[in-house]
């Protein structure tokens, strides 16, 4: 196994905070019909929040320094979810074009997050991950995750679960790889690229169906769970009905949906001091959309080691990670370190600590220095 490490490596990639053009690219949205079969689902052992007092009292209970660990019954699902998904492609194909960048969010966004612009800028493409990626010719396919609508709004505490979620972008990378989205030519490789939760279930998916991709990134990740409380802190638990209620509307959006109080919680969560847009961060909120309690409660029910996945591995970190570094990722990213590790059958594992960004990467002033590590990364593996 090769390490690359690559720890503030470069000026030249630390990004201008110019605008950034924004390139000509095709997209196609969509919703793909997404079948899972015998999925595990863990079947919780108290009732639903019934107010908000409940949820942030659950908040302290599992964030205090003894937290007690209830006993849980198994039960299966098989079903089959509506997905919101968005196909991108160069203007001008070429042969990085057929190479697709499957594109998973975490909590807290929509798959805008890989696309994100400003309301009075859009011309301005300095957080598009989708700009920079489809300018070097590859192809995008980004995905709205279950609760996020317009994809199924399933049941926050039964359904959306952690192992639902990985079987539900397993699956979807098997229609896409079989020429089974009719909106997505059948591509010659796939790179999957996560954030936040959305590494977590691409780590997964190296795990269970190694088979399935070419190349993992894993973004604002780090395989440590020891900061993840300051999440759960910094949001208490707030109801999506009742902190944004024309948005998240308690008819649609039960207890189970979560989210976090306001800006400052975001900023705290997310954005690093002084490296932002404030106009951002106040976009971020504007556009937020709530995490639910059943992807906590089975947040470790899926593989975090991927032994079987034997292509190439990118960790691209914020250096001030709060939820997966404790806001401090340097010496996280070691060639004995668990994070490492969990890919010891990979060809190579690479990590990069992108300067001046939080957890939020792709929403601070020198994104695109990130982006073009990605690229890097991509073209020596010749993905």
């Amino acid at each position: 196994m090769q390490l690359l490490s690559s720890l503030l490596l470069s000026f030249l990639l630390v990004g201008a905070e110019a605008a950034v053009p924004k390139n000509k690219y095709n997209c196609t949205s969509f919703i793909v019909r997404v079948p899972i079969d015998n999925v595990t689902l863990i079947d919780l052992p108290f009732p639903p929040f019934a107010d908000q007092y409940a949820a942030t009292a659950f908040a302290n209970q599992v964030t205090i320094r003894t937290p007690s660990v209830p006993k849980v019954n198994l039960s299966s699902l098989t079903t089959t979810f509506n997905i919101s998904a968005e196909y991108c492609t160069p203007a001008v194909l070429g042969p990085n074009s057929s190479t697709l960048h499957v594109l998973t969010h975490g909590l807290g966004f929509n798959r805008s997050y890989w696309d994100f612009y400003l309301p009075n800028a859009t011309n301005d493409a300095e957080y598009s991950y989708v700009n920079r990626i489809t300018g070097a010719g590859y192809s995008t396919l980004s995905w709205n995750r279950l609760g996020i609508e317009p994809s199924t709004i399933a049941d926050p505490y039964k359904h959306i679960q952690t192992p639902v979620e990985l079987a539900t972008l397993i699956s979807l990378t098997v229609l896409a790889r079989a020429g089974n989205i009719s909106q997505v030519p059948v591509p010659k490789k796939v790179v999957h690229v996560g954030h936040s939760w959305g590494s977590v279930l691409s780590l997964g998916l190296a795990a269970l169906a190694p088979q399935v991709t070419d190349g993992i990134v894993l973004t604002g990740f780090s395989g440590v769970s020891d900061y993840q409380n300051l999440f759960i802190a910094g949001t208490s638990f707030h109801l999506a009905s009742e902190n944004a209620p024309a948005r998240f509307p308690a008819k649609q959006y039960s207890t189970g949906f979560l989210t976090w109080a306001d800006k400052s919680a975001n900023q705290y969560a997310f954005f690093n001091y002084p490296h932002f847009d404030p106009a951002v961060l106040a976009q971020a909120e504007a556009t937020k959309y709530p995490f639910t309690f059943g992807e906590f409660f089975s947040a470790t029910a899926i593989p975090s080691k991927a032994p079987n996945y034997k292509g190439p591995v990118l960790f691209l970190a914020g250096e001030a990670d709060l939820i997966f570094c404790g806001s401090n990722c340097t010496g996280l990213y070691g060639a004995d370190s668990a994070t490492v590790k969990a890919f010891n059958g990979s060809s190579s594992v690479e990590t990069y600590i992108q300067p001046n960004v939080g957890h939020g990467i792709n929403l601070h002033k020198n994104a695109t220095g990130a982006y073009d590590v990605v690229l890097d990364w991509a073209s020596r593996h010749g993905l």
